[in-house]
Parts: C-alpha cells; structure tokens; sequence
C-alpha cells in the first residue's frame, strides 16, 4: 500500500525534558482565565515518547475514517500518524502504542478505527482484542460490526459475524478475523495474532492478561495496543507502562514502545480550564465544558481528577480523612510493658503476606499501635510456622486476646488456642464495626503510633467499601497493595477498645 510521509517530530506541549522533569518540580497550583467558549481540548498529549522517524501508515486510518462516514478528532488523528510509522522493511516501528486520556474522549473510536485498519488494508490475518470485561470488549465489538455492515463497501467484504456468547467473531472474504477472548491468563494461548489490543488496562492489577495477549504476536511483529484513563496504585501494568514510557522521555530513547497520555499538569489547580483541556482532547468537540464543569461540582475531588484530569492518585477510595493517620503519630510512643495488650493477626488471600499488631490501652483512652511482625512468602507463609512465632510473643506480652480473620487465619487461631491462648473471631459484621471503630479511634487522635513505615504504607494503601446496610470496611481488592498491616491493627482495635471489667468487692 502506498505510504505517504508523517510529520518528523511532535506537536507535544511539553517537551520531553519538561515533561520528565514535572515529577520533581514543586507543585504550583493556578487557575485558568480561558472562557468556556474558546476553549478547545489540547490535540497533542502532553507527556509523549519521540515517535520513530520513517514514513508512516496513519494517513490510511485517517482517510478510512472519512469514507466511514466517522472521521477523527485532531487528537485522533495525532496518534494515528505517531503510533504506525515502518521501518525500511515495512515493520511496525512501535511494537506497544499506550494511550491514555480521560473519560468519554473516543479511545474506543480510535480503537475500533485501528481494528478496521488491520483488518481492511494491512492485511492482519487476526485481530484480538479484550478488556477488563466482556461487556466492555462487546461494546467494541459491536462498534466494529455495526460501522463495516452500515458502509456498502465494506459490508460487501463481510463473510460472517458470529455472535455467539463467549465467540463473538468478525470474519471477512479476504481471511482476516477480528475475535474477542477472555480477560485471563488462559484467554488468547494458542493464538497467533498480528495486533492485540487491551482495552482499559488501569483495571489489570496483575500481569497475567497482559503476558497471554502480548505473547500472541511474537512471531507476526505485530502491534499491542493498550488503552486507559490514569490509574491508582494497584493499576500495575499500566503504571510499569508509565514508567518505561518516562524514562524513554529522560534518555530520548525511541524504541518499541509509543506512549500518549491527555493528562492534566501537576501544576494545575483542579478548577483550571487549561489543566481540563489538557486531559480532555475531545473537549469542544464531543464533551461540552459545561459537563465538566457540572462534574466539578458534584464529583470527589480524587475521582474528578482520575476520571476528568486524567491524573494518578494513590487510592481512590480511601477510608480515612486526609492526613488523620498522619496526625496520630507520636514519635515517643514505645511498646509498654504494663499497659493492657490486643493482638490482631491477618494473613492475605493468597497467603503471600502476613501480619501480626498490638493494640495497648493507654492513659486518657488512647490506643496505642505496634507493628511487631511481618511474613512473606513467593509461595504461601507457613500457618504453623506463624503460630509458633505468635505464641511467645502473645505470652511475652499477656496478650488480652488475638484477634483473626476466620477465613484467612482460622488455621492459626486454632493452634493458639489449643496452646491455651486467648482468640477472639473478627470476621464478617464484627470486621464492619472493629473499621467504624478504628476510624473514630483516628479522627479523635485517641489511636496513636511510633510511625513505623511498614505500617503507615498498609493503613494509608487501604480502600473503602460500603454496605448495602449503610456500614462500609477496609476491602483488599481495590487497596493500592499490602494492607494485612492495617486490618491486623483493626480488629486488634475492636477488642482494645473495648473497656476492661472493674474488679468489684462485695462484703458479707
């Protein structure tokens, strides 16, 4: 196919330098003064990688979104110039293009545009692609579908579409398939794609989809395409994509990988306009300033700056008031030898991660907090080996009692107590109550600790998640890592706080 000439550099408004260098510079919040009417998303991503030189085929995706009746937004087409450029050979100079951009902005249009592409004009024997959910890869699916049967001449090369739950597949005459697998690690094995494509990849907190997706183009030199808005701290995959896309920007590297992220500047307050037009390519076009600034209103501030700005933040459900865990920090505090002791033992579901607290009761109802131990594992911890590591440190202490999780750390627990040593179950809604009662310990700077940083890193990666009955806890799933620090210290608090029976004298 005949390839036309691509711009040699990048429109970014940032340089790499300057975008490499907003991680370090100091935080200067500002407004905009630009007005809602000429206010116009950004076309090019201000965090970037140096496209690679060469001609590149993005023209043809340009040119089929015209005869499809669904052209590209600046910002669009931007990307497809930048992501297809070829070597001397005719190979894809960027192997993994990542795009990442805020809500509603038409990554999924680009998506379905690239799919078409392959399919269509370069030849691509098999498109896969997959999200973090099959309805969301449907979506796609059916955008793909509807837009080749609704033009004349692309219908035409249609041979069939198959909609059968689980195997959902767009082939055409020329041979080329375009088929959705599963979001697991056992989706795409035994395929053999020339572009793979990982729809909202903040969502993977693991590497196990991307390994089986990006491992079916080793021997076709096809294209990864990943897309997603930012991410928290669990968004592994994508956050390593990050970070490889950064230090190609520092070192000027120009390899496989091509990386475009519509984001909001550190700098910018959350009420700037040109901080929104930055994240918001489509801004102008499809999503009226209006809307974000309706969002701006109403929204918590950590969601608007993910779904909106388009920016990192650690947690975005986090069970604690800003900078509470931090304002209970006593730097004198020490484990007391006298003082009345909780012990909270949890163990991880995948049993990786162990974690033992004490909980004292101290003067003027304050609780007193200790990280005393902590276990890790590549496979699985040792319950017996846990138990025998508790069990004098229970009787050095005088443990009250030691508190667990049934359905984590029922094995151990049963083993203390056929030692002779005091348990008590915080599973279920007791685990409900031991949160709610932690985080009031915390907003009134009774529970106070030594600042340990294991600890504060467990109690600050929490997440929050509430009940259908108006309670909320502490959830792993969606906790930016580790917390078994944090939930080992909570249900310790459920019997700590707790007030001790009096001892009463009767006379005859």
């Amino acid at each position: 196919m005949p390839q036309r000439p691509s711009p040699g550099s990048s429109t970014s408004s940032a340089s790499p330098s300057e975008a490499a260098a907003t991680a370090s510079r100091p935080p200067r919040r500002r407004r905009s003064t630009s007005s809602s009417r000429e206010l116009l998303g950004r076309p090019s991503p201000r965090v970037e990688t140096p496209p690679p030189d060469g001609p590149s085929r993005g023209h043809d995706l340009i040119d089929l979104a015209e005869v499809l009746g669904q052209p590209l937004l600046p910002w669009q087409r931007h990307v497809a110039l930048a992501a297809h450029h070829v070597d001397d050979d005719g190979a894809w100079s960027s192997r993994t293009v990542s795009v990442v951009v805020a809500r509603q902005s038409g990554k999924t249009h680009l998506l379905r545009l690239r799919i078409l592409a392959g399919l269509l004009l370069w030849g691509e024997r098999l498109v896969v692609a997959t999200a973090q959910s099959r309805e969301v890869a449907l979506e796609t699916f059916r955008g793909v579908v509807d837009l080749a049967e609704s033009t004349p001449d692309v219908s035409r090369l249609i041979k069939r579409v198959a909609r059968t739950n689980g195997k959902e597949e767009l082939e055409l005459k020329n041979g080329s398939r375009y088929r959705i697998v599963a979001p697991t690690s056992g989706g795409a094995r035994g395929l053999t794609a020339d572009c793979a494509i990982i729809d909202e990849l903040r969502e993977h907190h693991d590497w196990s989809v991307w390994a089986a997706i990006s491992y079916t183009l080793q021997t076709t030199g096809g294209q990864l395409w990943v897309a997603s808005n930012a991410g928290d701290a669990t968004s592994v995959v994508l956050n390593s994509v990050r970070e490889q896309a950064v230090g190609a920007i520092t070192g000027g590297d120009r390899g496989p990988l091509y990386y475009a992220e519509w984001s909001a500047g550190p700098q910018r307050d959350l009420d700037d306009r040109d901080g929104w037009a930055e994240a918001n390519p489509a801004l102008g076009h499809l999503i009226p300033v209006e809307a974000l600034a309706a969002r701006r209103k109403t929204d918590p501030a950590p969601i608007f700056e993910t779904e909106a700005l388009c920016r990192w933040v650690d947690v975005l459900a986090s069970p604690w008031p800003p900078n509470s865990w931090l304002d209970c920090h006593d730097p004198t505090l020490e484990l007391a030898a006298d003082a009345p002791t909780f012990l909270g033992i949890d163990v991880t579901p995948d049993r990786r991660h162990a974690a033992l607290v004490a909980v004292q009761q101290l003067e003027e109802g304050r609780l007193g907090v200790h990280l005393l131990e902590t276990w890790e594992a590549d496979g699985a911890v040792d319950d017996l080996a846990i138990a025998q590591a508790v069990a004098p440190i229970a009787r050095k202490v005088r443990a009250r009692s030691i508190a667990f999780d049934r359905y984590t750390a029922g094995a151990i627990a049963s083993r203390l107590a056929s030692a002779g040593l005091p348990v008590g179950d915080c599973s279920s809604s007791a685990f409900y109550q031991a949160c709610d009662e932690t985080l009031s310990a915390m907003v009134a700077k009774r529970l106070v600790h030594g600042g340990q940083q294991t600890l504060t890193d467990h109690v600050l990666a929490c997440a929050r998640k509430q009940g259908s009955d108006g309670g909320w806890r502490i959830v792993r799933r969606s906790s930016a890592g580790t917390i078994a620090g944090a939930v080992a210290m909570v249900m310790a608090v459920h019997y700590a706080a707790r007030p001790l029976p009096k001892a009463e004298v009767f006379f005859a």
